[in-house]
């Protein structure tokens, strides 16, 4: 076959070409998987089964939903017909999982007085009366607040109150951080580490790259940071006794 040789002008026709198509590619894959809105799925479970992931989970983001707090919302289930369950009754899907949210973030949450309006007084997440006050799951966060009005201005403007509610997690958890090196790669994070916050715990981390990490998969940086609080607990328990 004879070797065809293409001028300089038939180059770049052929890459415009080649780029169109790859651009008309890209478009169609981000329509096809809506960008998550907040954090991403923060449990080690699945959200309809309750079995544990695995390796490989199904990763969905969902839009239409029942709810606004509830749109963009990334779920993962162990398999598909766990999916497929789920988008049959969004409304029920999405409530299990705020109720499966709320009882793994609630005892974490800082004590204190609301994040919107910083005079009221929140009841303790620990404490019996817990549940009284006002509970918001959005972009996978939990937020506790004292009354409605507050909610709604939350969902508002949520960027600016999950920063509020960043700083006091990490400034509450900063003392007892149970690790000197980095979830991730076990690196130490030294003084400046990369400071995120997921499913309400601070992780800290040795650089971006770490961090970004933990932000993609919060689960698996929950698990190696609770394995070590408990062996930090463990052996302050051992001194005292």
């Amino acid at each position: 076959m004879p070797l065809r040789i293409f001028t300089q002008a038939q180059c770049a026709t052929l890459l415009i070409t080649v780029l169109s198509s790859l651009t008309a590619e890209a478009s169609l894959i981000d329509r096809a998987t809506p960008e998550r809105v907040g954090d991403a799925y923060p449990l080690d479970v699945c959200a309809v089964s309750g079995r544990p992931l695995g390796p490989t989970p199904v990763v969905a983001v969902f839009r239409d939903m029942p709810k606004k707090e509830w749109e963009g919302r990334e779920v993962r289930f162990c398999c598909g017909g766990c999916k497929t369950a789920f988008e049959a009754d969004p409304a029920a899907g999405n409530r299990k999982l705020d109720d499966m949210i709320i009882a793994d973030q609630l005892p974490l949450y800082p004590a204190g007085n609301c994040i919107v309006m910083e005079d009221e007084v929140m009841t303790d997440p620990t404490g019996p009366d817990a549940m009284k006050d006002q509970h918001l799951v959005l972009g996978n966060r939990l937020y506790r607040l004292c009354c409605k009005s507050c909610v709604r201005r939350v969902k508002r403007t949520p960027d600016k109150y999950q920063k509020v509610l960043d700083d006091r997690i990490i400034a509450a958890q900063s003392k007892n951080y149970p690790l000197t090196v980095c979830v991730i790669s076990g690196r130490p994070y030294g003084e400046k580490p990369f400071e995120v916050v997921v499913a309400n715990r601070l992780v800290r981390t040795c650089c971006g790259g770490c961090a970004e990490r933990v932000r993609g998969n919060p689960a698996e940086a929950i698990k190696k940071l609770e394995k070590n609080d408990s062996e930090v607990r463990d052996a302050s328990d051992s001194k005292t006794t």
